[in-house]
C-alpha cells in the first residue's frame, strides 16, 4: 500500500488585517498596564491611549501608576498621603488633588521620568477633622496616554487634644457717673468678674475712647474680680464715648468675650450689664 505524503497547511498571517492589529494592540496594552485590579479601594481606575481603548490600571507598584497610599494620616500634623511612581515607560505629568477641601496638600504635582516617584503630603486640621481624605491622581504623557485613580486614606485624630477652656466673663457692669457740675467730667465705672478654670487669665482692659475729641485712655487690671474707674475733666459731659472691655489670657485676647458699647456721658444710668 502506497502512503501519500501529508498535506502541508498554508501559513497563517501573523500581521495585517483588522483582527491581527487589534490582538497586537491589546497585548501591548495589557503588558504596559498590568491589568491588575485595584485592591480594596472601591474606586475605578483606568488608562486611555490614542487608539481609544480604556483598560484597568494596577494600584500596586507594578501598575502603570504605582500608588503607595498611606493607610492613615494624622490630624494636626503634616503626613505622607501617597507616593506616586511612574511605570508608564515614558515621562508623565502627575497631579494629585483633594476631592474635598479638608486639608492642605504639598508637593502635589510634577513631571516624572519613567521610574521616578512623587511623594505627596497632606496636613489636616484637628478642627472638624474628617474621617478620611479622598484624593485623585491624574497622569498624562505623550501619544495620548492618560491615567486617573481615586483613592482615600483614613484620618487618625487621636493625637488631637480638646481645646483648653479659656477664661470668660461671669459678670460685667458699666455705670455712667458723669456730672454736669464741677468741671463737667465724664466718669464711668466698670465692674467685672472672670471665670478661669484653667488658670490662664492674665488681665482685663477697658478702653474709653472719646469719639468727639479723638482722645482715648485705657485702664487695666490683673485681678479676677474688681472694678476699673475712669474720669476725664474739662467739660466732657455730653461727649460720646465708645467703651471697649477686653479679656486676655496667656495666648492673647479672648475675642469672643469682647464687649463694646457707645454712650453719651450723661450720668446716673446703667450703660451695660451682663451676667
Amino acid at each position: 500500500m502506497t502512503r501519500r505524503p501529508p498535506r502541508r497547511r498554508g501559513a497563517r498571517a501573523t500581521s495585517g488585517g483588522p483582527r491581527g492589529t487589534r490582538r497586537a494592540f491589546l497585548a501591548a496594552g495589557a503588558g504596559l498596564v498590568g491589568l491588575a485590579a485595584a485592591r480594596g479601594s472601591g474606586a475605578y481606575t483606568a488608562a486611555s491611549f490614542d487608539r481609544g481603548s480604556a483598560l484597568p490600571v494596577a494600584s500596586d507598584a507594578a501598575g502603570v501608576l504605582g500608588l503607595d497610599v498611606a493607610p492613615s494620616v494624622a490630624a494636626g500634623a503634616e503626613s505622607r498621603l501617597v507616593t506616586v511612581t511612574n511605570r508608564a515607560g515614558r515621562p508623565a505629568a502627575v497631579t494629585v488633588t483633594l476631592a474635598e477641601p479638608v486639608g492642605t496638600i504639598s508637593n502635589d504635582a510634577g513631571t516624572l521620568a519613567s521610574g521616578d516617584s512623587l511623594v505627596v503630603a497632606v496636613e489636616v486640621s484637628c478642627d472638624d477633622a474628617p474621617a478620611a481624605v479622598a484624593f485623585t491622581v491624574e497622569a498624562t504623557a505623550a501619544d495620548g496616554f492618560s491615567a486617573v485613580a481615586t483613592r482615600r486614606a483614613s484620618v487618625d485624630a487621636t493625637g488631637c487634644a480638646p481645646p483648653a477652656a479659656r477664661p470668660s466673663f461671669e459678670e460685667v457692669e458699666i455705670e455712667d457717673e458723669s456730672r454736669r457740675s464741677r468741671g463737667g467730667p465724664a466718669a464711668y465705672v466698670v465692674e467685672y468678674e472672670v471665670a478661669d478654670s484653667e488658670g490662664t487669665f492674665e488681665r482685663v482692659t477697658v478702653e474709653f475712647d472719646n469719639l468727639d475729641r479723638e482722645e482715648a485712655e485705657t485702664k487695666s487690671s490683673s485681678a479676677l474680680e474688681g472694678e476699673l474707674s475712669f474720669e476725664k475733666r474739662g467739660q466732657r459731659f455730653g461727649d460720646t464715648y465708645r467703651i471697649t472691655v477686653s479679656l486676655f489670657d496667656a495666648s492673647g485676647e479672648v475675642e469672643s468675650e469682647r464687649i463694646e458699647v457707645e454712650d453719651v456721658a450723661g450720668g446716673d444710668e446703667e450703660v451695660f450689664e451682663s451676667s
